[in-house]
């Protein structure tokens, strides 16, 4: 559970690493794929994703994707240091509301491998992909391709957890691997990228905030739910109030540092 935890430090400090670095690379006079910040972004997302999913072989999913989201207190902080986007107060105290929030969310949790994959969890993220999918086909607003974004990462990263939580199947022994674990696999790598889809288009058509907002409650709330009801991975005794808490304040203080003046920023989900 150490190295999990480890990993997922690693996971946040790289994807607020990539946020800032991407928010930087969109602003690139010729381009975003000319700015050699936006690929160090991208990297970074990279090693973000890597270090995120070694977290989930022990750690559920509620703290990890409260973690992850937390990311974006790195990226505000960095672009603070930076001078891109100078913080006022009601920002400061978010952000020491976010390390609140996830110190209670720490407390609560207990790690462990995944439960087996079961044809219920292949049926959800079946159905998740299927309209995700037909989503692609439709012109919604910017907020329901935000909310489209968070359904598409949600059900990838609970893929990722049921694939590399199994105990029992390790990926390193991939020829060993029931059928069962590959089709999550690839439900997962689905998701990741009709998140990254919704995700594009929702910026290209809306505000920042107006597509991250849903998303980043979506991809948090939807794994916690599931989770806890289909996963098994209940906090410790008598601690729910204080997880529930916990997660309250961490979507709390991401909403106030995803405010709608200046420039909020970029999303360092993959």
């Amino acid at each position: 559970m150490l190295f999990s935890a480890l990993a997922l430090a690693v996971g946040v400090l790289a994807y607020g690493l990539a946020g800032a670095r991407l928010h930087e690379g969109s602003q690139h006079q010729d381009g975003a794929l000319r700015s050699r910040a936006w690929w160090l972004g991208t990297v970074l997302q990279g090693l973000g994703f890597g270090a995120t999913l070694l977290a989930r072989h022990s750690l559920p999913l509620l703290i990890v994707q409260a973690c992850s989201t937390a990311g974006l207190g790195v990226t505000a902080a960095l672009q603070h240091l930076s001078g891109v986007r100078r913080l006022g107060r009601r920002e400061v105290a978010a952000l020491g509301a976010l390390l609140v929030g996830l110190a209670l969310l720490s407390t609560t949790t207990i790690g462990g491998p995944a439960v087996p994959i079961r044809t219920s969890h292949v049926w959800l993220m079946a159905g998740c992909a299927a309209l995700a999918t037909a989503l692609l086909a439709a012109r919604p607003s910017p907020a329901v391709l935000g909310l489209a974004s968070g359904l598409g990462f949600s059900f990838g990263a609970i893929g990722a957890r049921l694939v590399i939580g199994d105990a029992a199947h390790p990926l390193w022994r991939f020829w060993e691997l029931p059928l069962a674990t590959w089709v999550v696999g690839l439900l997962t790598g689905v998701g990741i990228v009709l998140g990254q889809a919704h995700l594009t288009r929702g910026l290209a058509r809306g505000r920042a905030t107006t597509v991250l907002g849903p998303m980043y409650l979506t991809e948090t709330l939807l794994p916690a739910i599931v989770g806890l009801t289909l996963l098994g991975e209940l906090p410790r005794p008598h601690t729910g109030p204080m997880a529930g808490l916990g997660l309250a304040v961490t979507l709390g203080a991401c909403a106030v540092l995803l405010r709608e003046d200046g420039h909020p920023p970029y999303d360092p989900q993959i």
